[in-house]
């Protein structure tokens, strides 16, 4: 088991250097052509991440390091985001468990769940505002609906396809109901739960964006639109910048996530076995 879990770990660590490399190679590329074309459409990486650091990491160790800008552009964005994405995986999970435990309730509403996850979220974008206002309450109700529905399919899906020989066994130990969802159902579904999150998010981050563009006084969003429309290209992709780093640190987040569970769960397995 320890050579095992040795040559996972060198893997993973290779992967981490490739796809390192290839993103230094990248930005060399990058670099190279915007200053040989020096156009004010397309700035060097080097221009755009010294402005992200002059607007967002310049206050010094005294004052925390983050600026009030960070504090009016990003810090508003992440919050949506996290409030968003937890009700949506919290309210998608539960859903999706029930339907792959109970088949009655599967077919009651599962017509209905396909029929609404087929409505785009920037689509009920013009609706949302009119019913729900503005604030954020509208913003965050937007990427709940629009990130429920991968964690839902995702874990409906994994919890019907759990062997029934795990839930055979599990039974002779005389466990309970809750023993059974939290030991065997889940762990066992985990990563196709993990999938359906991963996938969430990404949507949940295009939905943010989109409901920023529109009446918001804060935000990755709203900052991206003002500088778009003051013509202030540095900045613009400043935002660009930040958004791609919010989307690689929320995977990255999650997939270490899902690694540490997944290896626990195999380590308590193999302790039972």
């Amino acid at each position: 088991m320890t050579t095992t879990l040795s040559s996972t770990t060198v893997s993973r660590w290779s992967n981490a250097a490739l796809g390192w490399t290839a993103a230094a190679v990248l930005l060399l590329v990058w670099q190279l052509g915007a200053a040989s074309a020096r156009s004010p459409y397309f700035p060097t990486p080097i221009d755009i991440f010294g402005h992200v650091y002059d607007r967002w990491f310049s206050a010094g160790l005294s004052h925390g390091i983050l600026t009030d800008s960070f504090y009016s552009d990003i810090l508003p964005s992440i919050g949506r985001l996290l409030v968003g994405l937890a009700i949506a995986w919290v309210v998608g999970i539960t859903l999706g468990v029930l339907l792959g435990r109970i088949p009655v309730l599967a077919m009651t509403i599962e017509p209905l769940l396909h029929f609404m996850r087929g409505l785009p979220g920037p689509v009920l974008l013009p609706l949302a505002l009119v019913l729900v206002g503005t604030g954020s309450a509208m913003r965050i109700g937007l990427i709940t609906f629009g990130a429920i529905w991968p964690v839902l399919f995702n874990t409906y899906s994994a919890v019907r396809q759990v062997p029934e020989g795990f839930e055979d066994a599990a039974r002779s130990t005389r466990i309970s109901r809750t023993g059974m969802l939290f030991r065997v159902i889940l762990p066992s579904a985990s990563t196709g739960i993990f999938a359906g999150i991963k996938v969430s998010t990404s949507l949940g981050i295009i939905l943010l964006i989109a409901s920023e563009l529109y009446a918001a006084s804060d935000g990755i969003g709203f900052g991206l639109s003002q500088a778009q429309r003051s013509f202030e290209f540095l900045t613009m992709w400043s935002y660009i910048v930040a958004l791609s780093i919010l989307g690689y640190l929320s995977n990255l987040l999650l997939v270490r996530i899902e690694h540490s569970l997944l290896d626990w769960h195999r380590l308590r397995m193999a302790i039972d076995n």
